[in-house]
């Protein structure tokens, strides 16, 4: 090998080890923002839905349905917010009978692991700022698609409001949101059952600034 080569490939081995050690690292960046706005959400009834003590006895052998409940949920800001609602299932994995699953809320556990069974929520006659607006929802809070009345709301969506002939269907800011919640439950009855069995629902609502 001449000295030119050898020069060469040493400028090349280091010019490799050059581009080794850059991309030995990485930079980690902190964003974000912080809104002089607050928003208190709220639920009628303290958010209980409460079905009273249900004997074995009045249910199917399969599914028994429940009448349906009428909550209110609403969000009061200290000024106008661009904000939607999430809602977390705290008994995800304990829906049974139902697919696909992941559309619903669960019941809890009971006896044997019995998946009590599941309820679905569905959101409508939405006010903002006491105008009537379509409402939407998001699974990330980028891309918002049309919720109808009749579109059941699912375990990690976020619910919000856009503005009449929207193209993007983007939240539009308010300062008061209003809507009613129906929740329908489900219950499936037990092969055993040796003891009272809690219906052990539970989900929260967060509000996200978008």
């Amino acid at each position: 090998m001449t000295k030119t080569s050898s020069y060469i490939a040493a400028a090349l081995f280091f010019a490799g080890v050059s581009n080794v050690n850059a991309a030995s690292s990485v930079d980690l960046s902190v964003t974000g923002s912080i809104t002089p706005a607050a928003c208190m959400p709220l639920l009628s009834n303290n958010g209980v839905v409460d079905y009273g003590k249900i004997s074995v006895k009045d249910l199917g052998p399969n599914a028994t349905p429940m009448p349906p409940v009428t909550l209110q949920v609403s969000v009061n800001c200290d000024a106008a917010t661009f904000f939607a609602i999430n809602i977390k299932d705290n008994r995800e994995n304990t829906v049974g009978g139902i697919n696909p699953s992941r559309s619903y809320f669960g019941l809890g556990l009971g006896e044997n692991d019995h998946k009590i069974g599941w309820y679905m929520l569905k959101m409508n006659n939405a006010l903002a700022d006491g105008a009537v607006l379509p409402m939407v929802e998001s699974v990330n809070g980028h891309t918002w698609f049309p919720a109808s009345s009749n579109t059941v709301w699912q375990p990690g969506w976020m619910r919000s409001v856009t503005g009449p002939g929207s193209p993007d269907y983007a939240p539009v800011s308010m300062q008061t949101f209003v809507a009613d919640l129906q929740v329908s439950s489900t219950i499936y009855k037990p092969k055993e059952l040796s003891e009272e069995m809690p219906i052990d629902g539970s989900a929260t609502l967060d509000i996200v600034y978008l």
